[in-house]
């Protein structure tokens, strides 16, 4: 026992012994940040400002001696560390901490300050996402001011706001806050709007530039979108007050952001955006401050190709090709040319920056062998300056080696630039020192938990109904679903909850007005809130039948419904489980009760579509959901909305609900507008009275204003909208559509449809053709994209509605099903809705024109599925729409046809003879003689737009003419003048004199199906431009198609004849349908 209590004393004495030694260790190295940083970092801190300039150095590239706002912050953390490390070793009332934590408040406030001074730009970037009404990017240092015009620096960098908030919540849920008062928490909350759009917003990013090829165009980067995400969810739940606040104080962060911001972060990485494949900035975002990426492999990924492509002996290139102080930069010009991109491959300069990106991630994640090697590779490229060892902003390669380097990568020995320190790089490693040094810990740097990222998803989700009337209310409990019989929680429509959040950040004295206008998310009404003293909760905006006919479809409202549990069960992020409110409408519910009350018995058995749902009154799921207090009201419209009165009718009670045939669609298409007024208040057609209201708006506009019998005047949009409802009452989706066409319907969620699918990677086309003009490659409001919609598409207003229908539609598939989008890249609204209309051709034996009748009168559900059908099978849909063009030949051919006769145009190109020719509409002699003759070898011609059923000419009318029929001659030129483009008209006149030789030449041939001289003319241009272009690969058309169009037009008639006759033969003989000839 004695030599065990020997041993015990010994072993104690060892253990103090080698505390003590520890304790020395620590308090020399705490002893040493502190002389080094107080050297290299507060003795340049402005005693006033309170802000650090990025260096030092004045050099050809520029002074860095003005204070970045990212360059402040990063360089500041040492500071803050260095406090903590006081703190630890010395108490809470360590006086050099509490200096420190000072110097730390000073610089954030500085900057708080300078961008407070522009809160002007910030409220007007609000609304106008204008890179020149950004906020600066740097400033003076020692006065805070801007030094750099709004339009002379690449200023939008969100990434860099973005930083600054999310250190901000860092230090105030560690005990420092910022803010010192309601105007600061107020400007916060307009700066929270200011990045909450970054899923959408073009930025210069981190590197000032934007586009790779620095010639100044912003592009969306994913270092930018991952900071603003990290940013707002670090944000939330806090008291900008800190430790002395009340919780009264906190900001409201949009949760619909954080998910379209997590959509868009995982869509562009590993990239960092669409000019750069590998950028380093993005370790930023997959690690230390924001750890953005939930998605493990993704990390990995994005990780593992920065440091293969982009990793060096000196540290990591920025990105490929960055020509940034090479030897062969031109350092007179701000902007690169297109051409020298390539020079710079292979010498881009190499930045020690990201090995301490690397060392302190690794230090937060708890992989302290990696983060050892990490300060093993970092510590030999600091440089011995003024007794400290100092970490300049990059190696280069010498300009005497630089064809060296690029024969043998790697191989030449770089040197520093002059740039020393870059107090960002020198400030990170230091915080690495500090964390494996053990003088601070993860936990210390990061109180907001960043580094270990919250479980995303619900376990269910929470459902009510709320009835609009008390009819519904008492039929749903009838029926044995659960529906509150009290007020207990009210229900409001989404638009008053807009009309709350807008208040949010409101400061007269600031100049600010809150948050923009904008279409409530689903994510944001899916909490309680408490407003005034009361309970309330808000409908889900997309469901509210106010806002579009589809969610008077019942099977459509059923998909939706499903479509946004996806969301809420999946995305949904923090406390409590999300709730879907969901409305139902006095109208809708009359029209459909069983659909409603089976959607309620399927909610009931707690699973709809896999999805886990508790169906329940709203009072008893109150306590499960999260709860958000509002600001006080002074609005009165606080009050549950009431069902509109309904109106009295204007028009007469349309009883025939048939459909218009062609022959009456014509005969009003003739129709002076003087007898279309008299047609439209004598009509009880219902597609009658459609029809007429379309004609009217066309004619005279949608304010022209109608007399009724009783000599009344009547705005034309009251009575599109009493059709209109007429139509959704007979659930007659063609009449629906055309007066929602009529009336110029916008479904507000239209922007959110194109920018989810942006994000994606994808670009919209709207409308017929693939142009410069109809391509959506930018995020658009949902009013411009239907007004592109309108310009590209054709006359028909049910045709406009579809291709609205098919954008949103494309966004639920996105959502929900992304494989089925994978691999196209460019997704055309117009050819989607012909392949629809194809398959319901083949499906039903019609033509184009008919299966498009039968494609509108379809319920919106009904789209939403083919669509899928049409994604899940493309090779089908092609093969439906290319058997809806093909021709069936029959009789002996000569493929041979004799070239026009033609004339030179006098000084003029083809074009601008065409342009003139069919503007005058000459037609050469027995022009229409020779379509009499051309229709007794056809079952038809389509003229113009193919789909438009009213531009056929049925080969029975020369049962019913003679050739040389006025009458006749007149329907043709009746067709030709509805073709708007007078180069087009031409060409269609071109067309059919093609066929009419084709036609001489082959007396015995027949047809079996319509001629379609849109068809013709479309497979001509292919035809022509693979023939002027056979070196080029046919499948890449798409993408030549408007020079093709361009190179169409320019071209002499003789050219095009021979072009339009390959066509014919090619649709012809696709499948050996030439039943006999030569």
């Amino acid at each position: 026992m004695e030599n065990l209590g020997a041993v015990s004393n010994e072993v104690m004495v060892l253990f103090s012994t080698a505390t003590a030694t520890d304790d020395a260790r620590a308090d020399e190295l705490l002893a040493r940040l502190d002389r080094s940083i107080e050297r290299v970092v507060l003795n340049r801190q402005d005693p006033i400002s309170g802000l650090l300039p990025a260096s030092t150095a004045h050099t050809v590239h520029g002074n860095y001696g003005d204070a970045w706002v990212r360059d402040c912050v990063y360089s500041i953390q040492c500071v803050w560390a260095l406090a903590i490390a006081h703190r630890r070793r010395s108490g809470e009332r360590c006086s050099r901490a509490w200096e420190l934590n000072e110097r730390v408040l000073a610089l954030m406030r500085g900057l708080l300050r300078a961008m407070m001074r522009q809160a002007a730009k910030v409220e007007r970037f609000k609304h106008s996402l204008d890179p020149l009404d950004a906020l600066h990017a740097k400033y003076d240092s020692s006065s805070g001011d801007p030094v750099v015009a709004d339009d002379a620096w690449g200023h939008l960098q969100l990434d860099a706001t973005s930083l600054f908030l999310l250190q901000l919540a860092q230090l105030t849920r560690g005990g420092l806050p910022v803010v010192r008062n309601r105007d600061e928490a107020d400007f916060l909350q307009n700066l929270v709007h200011y990045i909450s759009r970054a899923y959408r917003t073009r930025d210069y990013g981190i590197w000032e530039r934007g586009d790779k090829a620095n010639h100044g165009l912003p592009e969306r980067n994913a270092s930018s979108i991952g900071m603003a995400k990290a940013a707002l969810e670090a944000l939330e739940g806090i008291d900008l007050f800190g430790p002395y606040g009340d919780g009264t104080v906190q900001l409201l962060i949009p949760q619909g952001a954080i998910v379209r911001l997590r959509r868009a972060l995982e869509c562009l990485l590993p990239r960092e955006s669409a000019s750069k494949e590998a950028d380093s900035a993005c370790l930023s975002v997959i690690g230390y401050p924001a750890w953005a990426v939930e998605d493990a492999e993704l990390i990995e990924r994005t990780a593992s190709r920065i440091r293969r492509e982009l990793g060096g002996s000196y540290g990591y290139k920025r990105f490929l090709r960055d020509g940034h102080q090479t030897a062969v930069e031109d350092i007179s010009r701000l902007h690169y040319e297109p051409e020298e991109l390539m020079q710079f491959a292979g010498i881009e300069s190499e930045w020690p920056l990201f090995l301490a990106f690397e060392l302190v991630t690794a230090c937060c994640e708890g992989r302290w062998n990696e983060a050892r090697q990490w300060q093993e590779r970092l510590s030999p490229l600091a440089v011995s300056l003024h007794g400290e060892q100092l970490f300049p902003e990059l190696y280069r390669v010498p300009d005497a080696v630089v064809a060296l380097e690029r024969e043998t990568p790697g191989s030449q020995t770089r040197e520093a630039n002059s740039n020393v320190p870059l107090i960002w790089t020198q400030s990170l490693a230091w915080v690495g020192e500090m964390l494996l040094g053990g003088l601070i810990t993860p936990d210390d740097l990061d109180p907001c938990e960043r580094r270990q990222p919250a479980p995303l998803g619900a376990d269910s989700v929470l459902v009510a109904m709320a009835p609009e009337t008390a009819s519904i209310q008492h039929a749903l409990i009838a029926a044995g679903l659960p529906v509150d019989n009290n007020d207990s929680i009210a229900v409001l429509s989404s638009g008053v909850l807009d009309q709350q959040l807008r208040q949010l950040g409101q400061n007269t004295r600031l100049g600010l007005s809150g948050q923009p206008p904008q279409r409530v998310e689903t994510e944001d009404t899916a909490r309680f809130y408490r407003c005034d003293g009361r309970s309330i909760c808000f409908s889900a905006a997309v469901l509210e039948d106010t806002i579009s006919y589809l969610a008077d479809d019942p099977r459509q409202l059923v998909e939706t419904v499903v479509d946004e549990l996806h969301l809420l069960q999946r995305h949904w992020r923090g406390q409590g489980l999300p709730l879907l409110v969901i409305p139902i409408g006095a109208e809708a519910f009359q029209l459909h009760p069983e659909a409603f009350i089976t959607l309620g018995r399927t909610l009931l058995s707690g699973l709809i579509e896999g999805i886990p749902v508790q169906f329940n009154r709203l009072s008893h799921l109150a306590d499960q959901g999260r709860w958000h207090t509002l600001p006080a009201s002074e609005d009165t419209r606080l009050a549950k909305r009431t069902p509109p009165a309904s109106k009295a009718p204007r028009l007469r009670d349309a009883t025939d609900l048939a459909d218009l045939t062609a022959a009456q669609e014509q005969e009003l298409d003739d129709t002076p507008v003087d007898q279309l007024h008299q047609r439209l208040w004598a009509s009880s057609s219902l597609h009658e009275q459609a029809e007429v209201l379309e004609l009217l708006q066309r004619r005279l506009g949608s304010q022209a204003v109608e007399t009724g019998p009783d000599g009344r005047p009547v705005d034309l949009q009251v009575l599109l909208d009493e059709v209109y409802h007429h139509g959704l009452r007979c659930q007659d989706w063609s009449v629906v559509r055309r007066c929602a066409g009529a009336m110029g319907m916008v479904h507000p969620q239209l922007e959110d449809a194109l920018t989810d699918l942006l994000v994606r990677q994808k670009q919209v086309v709207v409308g017929r053709n693939y142009t410069a003009d109809s391509r959506l490659i930018t995020p658009q409001s949902s009013a411009s994209i239907a007004t592109l919609i309108d310009r590209t598409s054709g006359k028909d207003a049910r045709e406009r509605m579809l291709e609205q229908e098919l954008l949103l539609a494309l966004d639920a598939i996105a959502r929900r099903e992304p494989g089925l989008l994978k691999g196209s890249l460019t997704l055309q609204l117009g050819q989607l809705l012909l392949l629809l209309t194809s398959e319901v051709a083949v499906e039903r034996n019609l033509s184009q024109d008919e299966a498009f009748e039968a494609v509108c009168s379809e319920p919106p559900h009904a789209i939403r599925t083919r669509l899928r059908g049409v994604l899940t099978d493309m090779d089908h849909a092609r093969a439906a729409l290319q058997r809806g063009e093909q021709l069936h030949l029959s009789g002996r051919i000569q493929w041979k046809v004799p070239a026009p006769l033609e004339e030179r145009p006098g000084g003029d190109d083809w074009l601008q003879h065409r342009i003139r020719l069919g503007t005058l509409q000459r037609v050469p002699r027995d022009f229409y003689a020779g379509i009499w003759s051309l229709l007794q070898h056809c079952r038809g011609l389509v003229i113009g737009d193919k789909l438009e059923r009213r531009n056929r000419l049925n080969s029975a009318l020369v049962l019913e003419t003679t050739a040389g029929e006025r009458n006749f001659a007149s329907q043709v030129e009746h067709l030709l003048s509805r073709i708007e483009a007078p180069e087009y008209r031409q060409l269609c006149c071109e067309c059919l004199l093609s066929l009419m030789a084709f036609i001489e030449t082959n007396p015995d041939v027949q047809m079996d199906d319509d001629l379609a001289l849109d068809v013709v003319i479309g497979h001509a241009v292919r035809v022509g431009w693979q023939q002027t272009h056979p070196d080029l690969d046919p499948g890449t058309y798409s993408q030549h198609k408007t020079s093709a169009w361009n190179r169409f037009y320019a071209a002499s008639p003789a050219d095009c004849r021979r072009w339009q006759i390959a066509a014919l033969r090619q649709l012809a003989e696709q499948e050996g349908l030439v039943r006999s000839g030569l």
